[in-house]
C-alpha cells in the first residue's frame, strides 16, 4: 500500500511537471484596480499595493504564499539598526514601465519612484522600485535604482534589503545549504521562548525544537557562494526561493556574509549588509551616486519533497545566472550584454620559499577601490571587503589560476585575487574595461609576501576559522560559552604535537559567568622548539577573521611584550555565531634574539575587552625568520 501511494504521488508530480515546465499559453496581464495593481501569468499572481508600495499578495497555483507583513524593500541608515532609522519620502510616482498590451503579453513592469522631498526624517535618496513579470516566469523580479544627487544632504546606508514575511500556514521547512536544512520552530515557539544573551536568541520551551536556542544569525551565509535559499512546505509541496542571478550589486565581494532568513517564515535578501563587518556606505553632501540593484528573482516551485524543490531551485539559479544581464531591462545604469566587457588571464604563484605552492578556491575579481568615496565610515583602508557603493565582478579561477570575468561594466578597476592556502592577496591597479571589450591580460605573477623562512604555522589561510575546534558546526548558538570547560587553562598549543582541529578553539572569547559578565580575558600560548639561538628579525603573522569594536591583541615572546595588533576591524562575528567576518592581517616584528635554543613561548593576550561580545577569531598564524 505504501509503495502504491508513493507511485501515485510520483505520477501526480509527473503530470504537474509536464504542464508546469512547458511554456505558458496565456499572456501576462496587468490590471490596475486603483489602490492595487495585479500582475499575473499562468503560474503566479502578484498584487501590489500602490499606497504601501509592496507586494501584498503572491499566489502560486492559487495558493497564497505571503503572510500578514508582505514583501517590501527596507532601508536602514546605519549599521546599528536601533539608530538613525529614517523613512522613505512621502512623494512617490507610480508608472507602468513595460506595458504587456504593447508586447503581446510577453512582459509587464511597474515602478514606484520615491523622490526625496527635503524631509529631514526621510532618506535623502531617490529610489525607483520595480516589479517585473514575464510570460514564463514562475515568480517575480525585483529591482531598484538608487540615486543621491547634488543638493542632497549627507547620508549613511547601513542595511539595504528585501524582506518577505511568508504564510506560516503554508511554510515550515527552511533551506540555506546542505548543513542548514530543517523543519523550523513556529512563531509561537519563539514567543514562548526565554531570551538569552542577545534579543535574537531564545531558548525554546515548546515545539519540535524544545530545549534548543533559536538564533536568527545561525542562518547567515556568504551570499555570493549560496546559489539560492528559501522556504518549502511539507503539506503543500510548494517552495519559494531567493535567487541573485549576479552578485555585482552586493556589497563586500564574495566573502560578505549576509542574513538569509529566519523563523517566523522570513525570507531576506541583503544587497547591502552591515553585519559581519560590512559597515556602512557613506555619502557626502552633494555627492552624485547611482546604483542599480538587481533584478533578483523570487522563484516559486513545487515538488515531491524538500530535496526535490531545493534541487530544482538550484537548477533555476544556474539558469538565471546564464541569462544575466537580462535583455528586457531598460535602464542606462544597467548596461546590455554587448555594452559590457570581458577580462581573462592567469594568476601565477611565485613564492621563493615554497617552489610548489598548493592552493585551492582562488577568487579573482574587479572592484572600484581607488576613489575617495570608496572609503568606509570607519576610515578603514581602501579595500574591496568594505566596498558597496559601486559594482564588483568576481569569478573562481581554475586549478592553474586561469580566469574569465564576464559582463563587466565599463570603467577603471583594481584586480584582486585570493586563495585558500595563500596568506594575503594579489592586486593590480589601473585595469580599464571599455564597452564591448574582450581583454586577455595575460599572465600576472603573484609573489606572496614573506618576511623570511617559515618556522611554523597554525591553521589554513582561508579567511575563516573553519578548520579549528567547532568550526565544522559554528552555526550553533553559545559555543563560546563552552570555552571555560573545554579549555580551563586556556589554549596551550604545542607545535608538532597539538592538533588545531581540536586544540585550537574557533574563537578566543572572554571567560564569562552565568550572567554573561566578563570574568577574565584569555591568554593563549604557543610552544615551539628552536634548535639554536636565533638571529635577525622574527615576524609573527596574524590573519584575523573576526573581532569586535575595540578588541586588540598583545603579543609576548618568552613573556616579553613585542607588539600589539592595535584596534582591529569591527566585524562582530562571535556573538552572531559566525565563522568569518572581514580579514585583518597583522605583522608583529621583533628581535630574533628573544628566541632561545630549546622551548619558546608566544602568548596572545586579548585586551580592551568591554563585555562578553569581545571575542576574536583567528584565520591563520605563521612565524617567519
Amino acid at each position: 500500500m505504501e509503495m502504491y501511494t508513493h507511485l501515485k504521488v510520483k505520477l501526480l508530480f509527473l503530470i504537474l511537471s509536464i504542464s508546469t515546465f512547458g511554456f505558458a499559453q496565456n499572456p501576462v496581464k496587468l490590471i490596475d484596480q486603483g489602490n492595487f495593481v495585479i500582475l499575473s501569468n499562468d503560474y503566479v499572481q502578484i498584487t501590489l499595493s500602490k499606497k504601501k508600495t509592496l507586494i501584498s499578495s503572491l499566489k502560486y497555483k492559487d495558493l497564497e504564499l505571503i503572510g500578514r507583513q508582505h514583501i517590501n524593500w527596507n532601508i536602514v541608515s546605519s549599521d546599528e539598526e536601533e539608530s538613525k532609522v529614517r523613512k522613505l519620502s512621502q512623494k512617490v510616482v507610480y508608472s507602468v514601465r513595460i506595458d504587456p498590451s504593447k508586447n503581446n503579453g510577453e512582459r509587464a513592469e511597474v515602478s514606484f519612484k520615491y523622490i526625496y522631498d527635503g524631509n529631514e526624517q526621510a532618506n535623502p535618496v531617490d529610489i525607483d522600485m520595480r516589479y517585473t513579470l514575464g510570460k514564463n516566469d514562475k515568480g517575480v523580479y525585483l529591482s531598484a535604482l538608487f540615486t543621491h544627487r547634488a543638493g542632497y544632504p549627507e547620508f549613511e546606508l547601513g542595511q539595504g534589503r528585501m524582506i518577505a514575511e511568508l504564510n506560516p500556514e503554508v511554510f515550515d521547512f527552511y533551506t540555506v545549504d546542505s548543513n542548514r536544512r530543517r523543519i523550523m520552530a513556529s512563531e509561537n515557539d519563539v514567543k514562548n521562548g526565554i531570551r538569552r544573551n542577545v534579543k535574537e536568541a531564545n531558548l525554546l520551551t515548546t515545539g519540535i525544537h524544545k530545549g534548543e536556542v533559536e538564533h536568527k544569525y545561525d542562518y547567515a551565509a556568504m551570499l555570493a557562494q549560496t546559489p539560492t535559499w528559501g522556504w518549502t512546505s511539507t503539506a503543500k509541496h510548494v517552495g519559494i526561493w531567493m535567487i541573485n542571478p549576479s552578485h555585482e550589486y552586493i556589497n563586500g565581494g564574495p566573502t560578505q556574509v549576509g542574513l538569509t532568513g529566519h523563523v517566523e517564515c522570513v525570507l531576506l535578501n541583503h544587497w547591502q549588509d552591515g553585519h559581519y563587518g560590512g559597515g556602512t556606505q557613506v555619502f557626502k553632501k552633494d555627492e552624485n551616486w547611482e546604483k542599480f540593484i538587481g533584478p533578483f528573482f523570487i522563484y516559486c516551485n513545487s515538488g515531491i519533497n524538500h530535496d526535490d524543490m531545493w534541487k530544482d531551485a538550484i537548477g533555476e539559479a544556474k539558469k538565471q545566472q546564464q541569462l544575466w544581464p537580462f535583455n528586457w531591462v531598460v535602464e542606462k545604469e544597467y548596461p546590455k550584454k554587448q555594452e559590457r566587457g570581458v577580462l581573462s588571464g592567469q594568476i601565477q604563484i611565485s613564492d621563493p620559499y615554497v617552489p610548489v605552492t598548493k592552493f585551492s578556491n582562488m577568487w579573482v575579481g574587479l572592484a572600484n577601490t581607488t576613489n575617495e568615496d570608496a572609503i568606509s565610515k570607519d576610515k578603514a583602508p581602501i579595500n574591496w571587503q568594505f566596498e558597496g557603493k559601486h559594482y564588483q565582478f568576481w569569478v573562481k579561477a581554475d586549478q592553474k589560476g586561469n580566469f574569465t570575468i564576464p559582463n563587466i561594466r565599463a570603467g577603471k578597476y583594481t584586480i584582486f585575487a585570493f586563495a585558500d592556502g595563500i596568506l594575503g592577496e594579489f592586486s593590480k591597479t589601473d585595469i580599464t574595461v571599455s564597452q564591448g571589450s574582450n581583454i586577455n591580460i595575460g599572465k600576472l605573477t603573484w609573489t606572496p609576501l614573506r618576511y623570511g623562512k617559515q618556522l611554523w604555522e597554525i591553521g589554513i589561510p582561508d579567511r575563516s576559522a573553519a578548520e579549528f575546534r567547532h568550526g565544522d558546526h559554528y552555526w550553533q548558538w553559545g559555543l563560546y560559552m563552552l570555552y571555560p570547560k573545554e579549555f580551563p587553562n586556556d589554549v596551550n598549543f604545542t607545535i608538532g604535537k597539538s592538533d588545531w582541529s581540536k586544540d585550537w578553539n574557533y574563537c578566543q572569547p572572554p571567560v564569562i559567568d552565568s550572567a554573561y559578565n566578563v570574568v577574565r580575558s584569555p591568554v593563549w600560548s604557543v610552544f615551539f622548539d628552536m634548535p639554536d639561538q636565533a638571529k635577525g628579525t622574527a615576524t609573527l603573522r596574524l590573519a584575523i577573521c573576526g573581532s569586535r569594536n575595540q578588541t586588540a591583541v598583545n603579543v609576548l615572546v618568552n613573556d616579553v611584550l613585542v607588539g600589539k595588533t592595535g584596534i582591529l576591524t569591527n566585524s562582530g562575528v562571535m556573538h552572531r555565531d559566525g565563522i568569518r567576518g572581514k580579514e585583518d592581517e597583522i605583522a608583529i616584528h621583533f628581535d630574533a634574539k628573544l628566541l632561545k635554543k630549546g622551548t619558546n613561548t608566544i602568548k596572545l593576550k586579548l585586551t580592551n575587552v568591554k563585555n562578553w561580545t569581545f571575542g576574536l577569531l583567528y584565520d591563520y598564524l605563521r612565524l617567519e625568520l
